[in-house]
């Protein structure tokens, strides 16, 4: 009766749990901002789907529920990519915009001029409009941002070196990234190798 081995204390079941709850939390933490980005990317197709009725002068039929929202919102130029492909030939001015996390194929679906904190993880710069080449931020906001999931965040369009399992205290861009501006969305032609310090 005293010897039966297999009797296990709340302590034990406790400690067998956290590593359970831990990865939990962090997995809420992801759902929670994939919601963001999917409300982000829904309020962007509206946008731009009331800009093409204003402009072609006839509503749009709505997109089927089934549809995959990343995939609507990349059918629609983001305003620097429109301009790079509607000017051509055109001559432009250097720009610098930033990337928030790419889709599966390595396509940036959106676009800013300006670092978004805690969204913003990547750092392209154009001459032309319509290719560029890009680099990884390496703040501290954008790689806890990055960290939330490398597989989807930094692994479409890096090569990494370094440890993936703990959080880097800077990231080293060993060699850019190139993109080419494709039907509006600026889609990656050469990963970044970018170094996990």
């Amino acid at each position: 009766m005293f010897g039966n081995k297999r009797y296990v204390t709340e302590e034990q079941v406790a400690e067998r749990l956290q590593p359970l709850e831990d990865r939990m939390a962090q997995l809420e933490k992801v759902i929670e901002s994939q919601a963001l980005v999917l409300e982000e990317l829904r309020a962007a197709l509206e946008e731009w789907k009331g800009r093409a009725e204003a402009l072609s002068g006839a509503p749009l039929s709505d997109a089927p529920a089934s549809t995959d929202v990343a995939a609507s919102a990349a059918a629609f130029a983001t305003p620097s990519a429109t301009k790079a492909n509607a000017a051509g030939t055109q001559r432009h001015a250097p720009s610098t915009w930033f990337f928030s996390m790419p889709t599966a194929e390595g396509v940036f679906p959106e676009s800013t001029p300006q670092e978004e904190v805690g969204k913003s993880i990547y750092q392209m710069r154009t001459e032309d409009g319509v290719n560029g080449h890009f680099v990884m931020l390496s703040t501290p906001d954008a790689i806890a941002t990055a960290m939330i999931s490398v597989s989807q965040f930094v692994k479409p369009v890096c090569r990494i070196e370094g440890n993936t399992h703990r959080q880097p205290q800077r990231i080293e861009t060993l060699d850019e990234g190139v993109v080419k501006c494709d039907e509006g969305v600026w889609r990656v032609v050469a990963k970044a190798t970018v170094r996990f310090v």
